[in-house]
């Protein structure tokens, strides 16, 4: 349950992709997502092609997009 509560602001994924991005990648907050392109986020365990529209969707709201 702790991991949800760190994850919270991935709320928007699946289990599998929260855990690899918080576990694997040490987000703490959506915007640390900028740091990445598709093709990193691709390699992460857990990681699907599902999640990327979604978390453009979620960086675009902010003003912001993965890295390129």
């Amino acid at each position: 349950m702790n991991q949800k509560n760190e994850s919270y602001f991935l709320d928007f994924l699946g289990a599998p992709a929260q855990r690899a991005l918080v576990n694997e990648l040490g987000i703490s907050r959506l915007e640390d997502l900028t740091r990445y392109s598709k093709k990193d986020l691709l390699r992460l365990h857990g990681f699907g092609p599902s999640s990327i529209p979604k978390i453009e969707e979620a960086l675009k709201k902010m003003g912001k997009k993965l890295k390129d």
